[in-house]
Parts: C-alpha cells; structure tokens; sequence
C-alpha cells in the first residue's frame, strides 16, 4: 500500500524504477477490478431481492412445432370451410419445401400456434418486411 501512497505524489513518481512503476499500476489494477466485481454481485443480489419480493417469474418460452421428417407426409386439416384457401396454401409452402406435388400430401390437421411475440418485435418485423 505504501507503494499506491507513492503513486498518487506526482514528484515521486519520476523517481520510481519501471518495475515499481509497473507493480504499482497493477495493483491500482487489480484493486479496481475487485471494486467492480464486489459492485456487481451486489447488482445481482439487489436485482434477485427485488425480483423475487415483486413476484416476477420467467415466463416459459413455448415449444416450437417440430419439423415433420421428409419420409412421412406432414399433417394438416381445416375445421371451417373459410380456412379452405389457408390449408391449400400452406399445403403448397409444404409440397414446395418437401419437393413433392401436393397430390402427394394428405392435408389431416392444421393448428395454430399462439402468438407470443411482444407487439413492438411484430411491428418491427412489419417494418423490415415493408422496407424491402
């Protein structure tokens, strides 16, 4: 510590050697980078303290549908008649990513999946769309 006292007189630094100079610097390196890690876990404990005593819970992120394997036709089916158009679409998006005819798929079950993007990641992605 006695060598950090030196560090902060301006005139004794000119006659320090370089190798105090050097370990004077680490350990001014070292203190600050200990100050900063003691800072941060405070940060973390405040934040799980305030989370936990406000009840906010991560929420479970939902299972995406699991692609269907080339060998066995994927399966959708249309419960009203409007969704008519909707079912021969993704049937074709189905027959073109599969490289067969739609002749060859069996449309059984379509269901949706819930939409859980946040209203300002849709409009952004709008936005992306609609600049292209």
């Amino acid at each position: 510590m006695e060598l950090i006292n030196k560090l902060a007189d301006p005139n004794v630094v000119s006659t320090l050697s370089a190798g105090e100079k050097f370990s004077g610097g680490l350990m001014v390196a070292v203190i600050g980078m200990s100050i900063t890690f003691l800072a941060l876990v405070f940060l973390w404990f405040a934040i799980n303290v305030m989370s936990n005593a406000l009840g906010v819970t991560k929420k479970e992120k939902p299972k995406a549908a699991a692609a269907a394997p080339a060998a066995s036709a994927p399966v959708a089916s249309a419960a009203k008649e409007d969704d008519a158009e909707l079912v021969a679409v993704i049937t074709a998006a189905i027959a073109a990513s599969l490289g067969k005819s739609t002749s060859q798929l069996v449309v059984n079950k379509i269901t949706r999946i819930p939409d859980s993007m946040p209203a300002w990641a849709r409009k952004g992605l709008s936005d992306q769309f609609t600049q292209r």
